[in-house]
């Protein structure tokens, strides 16, 4: 009976030791740390005796008992010193663990639900979640259809119509036909020479002309409104004859960069710009808006207001610097997202870039939904999304392995800079080809150099705007010499870069409409898909253990 009452407690010992084998090997791995911090400990305090017990040789003038108590001081001293300093190594060691594992769960995750995705194994939850976003889009899309047949002009371009002109030189934009919106781009001519402006006019329309999608409207003014901000227009347009009238290419670079004229640019400057990637400084963008809040919240900085005084005024100088220059799709999306950024410092709330954006593009979308189509607006939007989705997700991988190795502080904002200009140039290369049938290279490069020092001439162009309005025309021969001074470097830089092969290619025929959308969405998964797994292996690595950093 004994021995059988044995061999049942064994066997019910063995198997309650294979049950609870997981946790055996818990405990033995915090059993081994445990013994390692001891051993550890333990060579500390033996370190310390020693180099008491070398301290107490030396100290052989001194008297027996002052020694005792002194080298027992010491002794407590160095005990608590080293004793922190081993608390704190192993605080970082039990840190580095714990990311380590935290990194390998969300790897062993990520991995999973990449599998789930190529093998459609998808749960209830999961088919609900996008059945309901599925449903959303679809309710979106037939919205935008219903709005989009609402506001549009259906009838014929013929007789007498009322349009809403944008003109630039000797060219009309029509932006509305009766309050309407045209699928089409069309243009007029100006041939009763109107100032540039905008412009409600009855028109009588004798003859429509429509060649690659673009209309040209042929008839007769009947009788024209000026825009009221017009002759704020003319206001800066003849502080721009006056200060620069010697200077052709300032001047029109002045007109452009300011007002968004483009008339008196020369076809030689725009083709050169737009061939080193730098015609978005001749295009009214986000740089320029920026520029009018950075500024006008300095000059505020200095008169020691308000801090919501401050954004309010720089709010109310955005509104009527955009409302100058025009609603254009790309200035209204750089509007709103900037005064959104104005408002939440003014109301002490958390800035939100990724909401503003979509904020900007369904007030764009409902203000004009042809807007959609328009090729400015794309351009702004590619060059946005690179910055706030795009570019984080890259630099989390270039930023362990190139960034974090250079210590030099400029060095490493430049390579920041070329690393963003590149991922800006990626994820526009699709418009690219689709309009202009051209293959940026190498032009992104120059955006280093070169939208510094143009921006530095759009600074001065605004400042020498400002001195003239409030009256202090003393310091205009200052700022035209330095603003003549910088141009100069930025004009010969440009006609030095437009001379390196390369830069774009030409390519021949237009790239398919399907390829824009199917690079689209290889770059969406490349960048929310697969450069995670390549950033948790990075960090996995970087934070895994290694006994040589505790000494």
């Amino acid at each position: 009976m004994t021995i059988q009452r044995l061999t049942c407690g064994r066997r019910k010992f063995k198997l309650k030791r294979r049950e609870n084998f997981g946790n055996d090997e818990i405990i033995e791995e915090n059993n081994k740390k445990i013994d390692f911090e001891n051993i550890r400990f333990r060579k500390i305090m033996k370190k310390s005796n020693k180099n008491e017990n070398i301290k107490n040789s030396g100290n052989t003038k001194v008297s027996k008992n002052n020694n005792n108590s002194q080298t027992q001081e010491n002794v407590n001293k160095f005990e608590n010193k080293e004793f922190d300093k081993y608390i704190l190594e192993m605080q970082k060691l039990r840190e580095k663990e714990a990311r380590k594992k935290y990194i390998k769960s969300e790897l062993s995750r990520r991995k999973q639900n990449l599998v789930k995705f190529f093998n459609m194994e998808i749960g209830i939850e999961e088919v609900k979640r996008t059945w309901q976003f599925g449903i959303l889009i679809l309710a979106g899309i037939f919205l935008f259809i219903f709005y989009l047949n609402f506001v549009t002009f259906k009838g014929e371009l013929s007789g007498e119509k009322t349009l809403y002109v944008k003109i630039d030189g000797n060219r009309g934009s029509v932006l509305k036909v009766n309050n309407k919106y045209l699928k089409s781009q069309a243009s007029i001519e100006n041939k009763k020479g109107l100032e540039y402006g905008f412009y409600l006019m009855r028109y009588k329309i004798r003859k429509v002309v429509n060649k690659n999608g673009n209309i040209k409207i042929e008839g007769k003014v009947l009788g024209y409104k000026e825009s009221r901000l017009n002759g704020v227009r003319k206001y800066i347009l003849e502080i721009f004859d006056n200060l620069f009238i010697t200077e052709e290419n300032l001047y029109a670079f002045s007109r452009a960069a300011v007002l968004g004229e483009k008339a008196e640019v020369s076809k030689d400057m725009k083709d050169k710009f737009k061939y080193t990637g730098l015609a978005h400084l001749i295009v009214i963008s986000g740089t320029h808006i920026s520029l009018v809040v950075i500024g006008i919240v300095k000059i505020l900085d200095g008169l020691s207001l308000g801090y919501r005084f401050k954004y309010l005024m720089a709010f109310v100088a955005l509104t009527f610097y955009c409302a100058l220059i025009g609603f254009s799709p790309g200035i209204l999306r750089a509007y709103i997202m900037g005064a959104m950024m104005i408002l939440a410092r003014i109301l002490f709330e958390q800035e939100d870039s990724k909401k503003s954006l979509l904020v900007s593009f369904i007030v764009i979308i409902v203000l004009n939904p042809y807007s959609l189509f328009d090729i400015s607006m794309q351009l702004s939007y590619a060059a946005v999304i690179a910055i706030i989705f795009v570019n984080p997700e890259f630099k989390k991988f270039y930023e362990k392995k190139i960034l974090d190795k250079i210590k030099n502080e400029v060095l490493r904002n430049t390579v920041d800079l070329i690393f963003l200009s590149l991922t800006i140039q990626i994820t526009s290369i699709p418009l690219f080809l689709y309009y202009f049938e051209k293959l940026p290279l190498f032009s992104f490069l120059l955006n280093i150099v070169g939208i510094p020092i143009g921006t530095v001439v759009i600074q001065c162009l605004f400042l020498a705007v400002l001195l003239n309005i409030f009256k202090l025309s003393l310091f205009n021969g200052i700022v035209v010499f330095i603003t003549e001074v910088i141009f100069k470097a930025f004009e010969g830089f440009i006609s030095a870069g437009s001379k390196i092969p390369l830069l774009q290619i030409s390519i021949n025929g237009k790239v398919p409409l399907w390829t824009v959308f199917a690079y689209y969405g290889m770059l969406f998964f490349i960048t929310f898909f697969v450069m995670p797994l390549f950033t948790a292996k990075i960090d996995m690595y970087s934070s895994s253990f290694n006994t040589e950093t505790i000494k």
